[in-house]
């Protein structure tokens, strides 16, 4: 049985969806931004490293050098734990070198992959996702700069098995296709 990652943006509903995907086929869960400190730290680039990095050269020049640890934690939580539900931070999918990213990729093969957005319309995805992050955390998460990249990352549609956009629907019709098309999968 493959593991199941749903990737995408910040705020797109990752870990609420992938409990209730896990819950639904009856497998452990996972959320990597809830357990990737530990895999960080094992790269040489723990996250004081990084907030001290991003008080020195800003977010985006920060987020560029952590790379290698977001790598790095996204190869791990696969290996460490099959045939689980796993939702990757906006980070772990993503990346701003694709040579940084092909570790993951290769990582990825064996996994069922799903993206979820909140719309097929870039400008609408990313609306809705600053207006989310405004509001679940008080900011727009790095700014709009991130949001917009990781709303049209060819590095997440390339590893999707399945988009689903999630739209207006509750977690819970968004979980019950992710798992239609999960079970559709194991048919094939």
């Amino acid at each position: 049985m493959k593991s199941l990652v749903l990737i995408g943006p910040a705020a797109a509903g990752k870990s609420t969806v992938g409990a209730l995907v896990a819950a639904a086929l009856g497998r452990p869960f996972i959320d990597l931004d809830e357990v990737a400190a530990a895999y960080y730290e094992e790269a040489g680039q723990p996250l004081d490293d990084l907030i001290r990095h991003i008080a020195h050269v800003g977010l985006v020049a920060a987020h560029r050098w952590w790379q290698p640890a977001r790598a790095h934690a996204a190869v791990r939580v696969i290996g460490d734990h099959p045939n689980t539900v796993i939702a990757f931070g906006a980070g772990h999918s993503h990346f701003e070198d694709d040579v940084a990213a092909e570790p993951v990729h290769h990582a990825l093969a064996d996994c069922f992959v799903v993206l979820l957005l909140p719309a097929a319309d870039p400008e609408v995805a990313h609306r809705v996702l600053a207006d989310r992050c405004t509001q679940e955390r008080g900011e727009g998460w790095g700014g709009s700069t991130f949001l917009l990249d990781w709303v049209r990352s060819a590095q997440n549609l390339a590893l999707a098995d399945n988009v689903v956009y999630t739209g207006s629907r509750t977690a819970g019709e968004v979980a019950d296709e992710v798992v239609g098309h999960v079970r559709h999968d194991a048919h094939r």
